[in-house]
């Protein structure tokens, strides 16, 4: 037996509430009620998809997959009400959003908050995750991602080029020397970027024949582009980091950037959302603000 779509509505109301009875509320129903549509969803479904405590609700993995699919289907139907209702000039509604640290800190959550000052009657769920998530499984409208991007199941639009460029102190080079190729790092202490658990010792530069990869070797490393900055302020080595995050010490000295004609890590900064689901109004509208703050701040990126 097929399951109710209003059961599954019902099922991704209570997972972003949290709770049956905050559900019950927003819908004039009894607990007993929520409780029981949900327990009939598992039955037709022949899976648990929650966890129950006197304190809080969980995702089983079953109860995770569903939420995803069954968050689109909400949406999807959401969207085929608003087609008929004139809802695209009234901009309203939920969008769950996640991006990585430097570009929150250095322009996009000025950027949301001009939008939800411009538009009261969003709201708006943020997660700062430098990780890659699952944007689909875990129920995102909207990522920020910078990368390479191979995931086909999603749309993206590239809304800025980020340069990295390798740098140190000028302490750190008038006691060691400055490099003059890449090569020459290999008598040089780096500060690695080690990101979601793995070190990338080999770091991408190019010559007038294309690229290569140099190895370097590290006293310290970090998943935080931040720490990694900050090490290479206080003396500690040589660093490949985003131009965006060191562009103010750059611009006051205390940053030198080197072996400018050989670095050769570009990224392009993308907003990402599920290619199953159309954007909407209010989702293009702030891939729009975000794509002008880039743009107000384009010389830090490249």
């Amino acid at each position: 037996m097929a399951a109710k779509a209003d059961d599954l509505i019902l099922f991704v109301l209570v997972v972003e509430a949290g709770s049956f009875s905050k559900v019950a509320e927003q819908l004039n129903l009894t607990n007993s009620v929520v409780s029981k549509r949900i327990g009939r969803l598992e039955l037709q479904l022949n899976t648990q998809l929650l966890y129950r405590t006197t304190r809080k609700l969980s995702l089983t993995d079953a109860g995770r997959t569903l939420y995803g699919k069954a968050r689109l289907a909400k949406l999807a139907i959401q969207e085929a009400e608003d087609s008929i209702t004139g809802y695209s000039e009234d901009i309203r509604g939920t969008i769950k959003l996640t991006m990585p640290m430097v570009s929150a800190q250095l322009v996009l959550n000025a950027a949301l908050a001009r939008f939800c000052d411009d538009y009261p009657s969003v709201n708006v769920e943020l997660s700062i995750d430098n990780s890659v998530v699952d944007i689909v499984g875990q129920g995102y409208d909207l990522a920020i991602r910078t990368a390479q991007l191979e995931d086909s199941s999603l749309v993206a639009q590239r809304l800025v080029d980020s340069n990295w460029v390798v740098c140190a102190s000028p302490q750190y080079l008038s006691n060691v020397g400055t490099p003059k190729t890449p090569e020459d790092l290999s008598t040089h202490r780096c500060l690695i970027y080690q990101y979601e658990g793995t070190g990338s010792e080999q770091w991408a530069f190019k010559d007038g024949s294309g690229e290569y990869f140099v190895k370097v070797k590290s006293q310290f490393r970090s998943n935080n582009l931040h720490s990694l900055r900050q090490a290479a302020l206080s003396n500690l080595g040589i660093a490949y980091l985003p131009k965006a995050l060191i562009h103010n010490n750059l611009i006051n000295g205390d940053l030198v950037s080197i072996l400018n004609g050989f670095t050769a890590k570009d990224l392009g900064i993308y907003a990402v959302y599920p290619r199953s689901r159309q954007p909407d109004k209010k989702l293009k509208l702030l891939i729009e603000y975000f794509r002008k703050a880039y743009s107000e701040k384009k010389e830090y990126f490249s």
